[in-house]
């Protein structure tokens, strides 16, 4: 094997150690849930979110570190946070220290898909990247399509504890087998590290937002403490904006957004992201709670939507290049509304997997093949060619900022339907809140006519400031 198959391998199966635990997660909720029942809905529910909202908040950041200090020994160093974490999870006591071990994974999982793409691009020659990406996606996807049946045989079979120890051995292994394959690289280039404090409200400013959404199902959204955290939210997200239109190395550059396709664009990938992360969660429960199958065999009902997702990525990518971004994501987006439609219309007490389940389930899958490479590869469409990784870092914070809204939104619709044995009309209005999601990212997507050669907006340089363009290479 050349040293560059072994360095795309590694590199692979690391990174997929972080998809293999978002679908973990999913599955091992309702355990977790169960084994604290002492614990509120809006406590247990940031075992899910705290992740999603710190990686969002470090993304960009662990970009340019891994390019000021060094790829390697940022992916070597993440491994070992993300295990560790992962570790700590497994032994837990009680639901906060469960929460601050996530907080450690998170900060691994942020520094190792940057730092591993990073690796990518600096092993590989610029013709073969692409290939080098394509296989890294694949590997991803394949990790992914395994994981519920994966996680559901361990919770199912011992604990949901053994579904966080599984990461273990395979993050430890990456990181021996890393030491000895990987060669160190820097950019000599890398700009200053982003505001800290940008970092700070991004996190606060989601975290806010999650819990007033989380808490609305219990308090409701007329209540003093709801209005107060989303007013919360408000305020920090404002000062955000104004902090990264004023800061020389801001958390996002605000420049970006310039182009209007852009700004369509990144509501269309928080759409995304609130769809994908909400869905997952929503679909778990409804199989689960609503048609009372048990966590076995709701793992198996999702892989047809992972499958095709895994399937239908690459070909999806060569049409879009072919026809553009608008032909393919909008009836893509489509799809996931009608995905929706048909389970609150069809869906019933009584399970019917091939005719209700089965077609909302590969609608779904068409979806997350199609529009969560296509939002990226549609606002580089619209970047200047020097503006390439710090686009796409944006892109990637704002999908994982829509994953917290969307995992704090299904929480919040149907987070106690076990408890409460509502059936299946329980999920009706998460289906409808979910398709207005979906429609709102079609129409979003109507914008990206990509098909023609898109005019790049020239971003005007700050004078007499520290540069805030990531490298290429990066691909935070």
């Amino acid at each position: 094997m050349t040293r560059e198959a072994r360095v795309l391998a590694l590199v692979s199966i690391a990174s997929a150690v972080s998809s293999l635990d978002l679908s973990l997660m999913f599955v091992a909720y309702p355990s977790i849930r169960a084994d604290f029942p002492e614990a509120s809905l809006s406590l247990v529910s940031w075992v899910l979110t705290s992740f999603t909202i710190v990686a969002a908040a470090l993304l960009i950041p662990a970009g340019r570190i891994a390019d000021r200090v060094g790829r390697k020994r940022v992916f070597l160093t993440s491994l070992v946070i993300f295990s560790f974490g992962s570790l700590c999870c497994s032994v837990a006591p009680t639901v906060p220290l469960l929460i601050a071990a996530r907080f450690g994974q998170a900060i691994g999982g942020a520094m190792l898909t940057p730092s591993a793409l990073a690796l990518i691009m600096t092993t590989f020659p610029i013709e073969r990247r692409a290939f080098a990406v394509g296989v890294w996606s694949t590997v991803n996807g394949a990790i992914a399509t395994a994981a519920p049946t994966i996680g559901a045989l361990l919770v199912e079979k011992a604990s949901w504890r053994w579904a966080f120890v599984l990461i273990v051995p395979i993050g430890f292994g990456c990181f021996v087998v890393g030491r000895k394959v990987l060669d160190e690289s820097v950019d000599p280039d890398a700009g200053p590290l982003p505001d800290p404090l940008g970092v700070v409200l991004v996190m606060g400013g989601v975290a806010a937002l999650a819990y007033g959404v989380v808490q609305s199902s219990t308090w409701g959204w007329n209540d003093p403490g709801t209005l107060i955290a989303l007013a919360t939210s408000a305020v920090l997200l404002a000062w955000l904006v104004q902090r990264c239109a004023t800061h020389p190395s801001p958390v996002i550059d605000l420049r970006v957004f310039r182009p209007f396709v852009f700004k369509a664009n990144a509501v269309a990938a928080l759409a995304i992201g609130i769809t994908f992360w909400g869905g997952y969660y929503v679909f778990i429960q409804f199989l689960t709670a609503g048609w009372d199958y048990s966590i076995i065999g709701a793992g198996l009902l999702l892989i047809p939507m992972t499958l095709v997702a895994s399937v239908v990525g690459a070909p999806a990518g060569r049409l879009i290049d072919r026809y553009g971004h608008r032909a393919l994501m909008v009836p893509a987006a489509l799809c996931f509304v009608v995905a929706m439609l048909w389970l609150r219309l069809r869906a019933g007490d009584t399970p019917e997997v091939l005719t209700v389940w089965m077609p909302a389930a590969v609608l779904a899958g068409l979806t997350n093949a199609v529009c969560f490479p296509g939002v990226n590869s549609a606002g580089a469409k619209v970047a200047p060619s020097h503006s390439l990784g710090v686009t796409a870092g944006i892109v990637q914070t704002i999908i994982r900022i829509g994953g917290a809204i969307g995992t704090a939104l299904g929480i919040a619709l149907v987070g106690d339907v076990a408890q409460e044995q509502q059936g299946v009309d329980a999920f009706d209005t998460a289906f409808l809140v979910l398709a207005g999601v979906g429609l709102l990212a079609a129409l979003c997507m109507l914008t990206l006519a990509t098909a023609k050669p898109a005019v790049s907006a020239v971003i005007t340089p700050r004078v007499s400031r520290p540069s805030t363009e990531f490298d290429p290479r990066s691909m935070s």
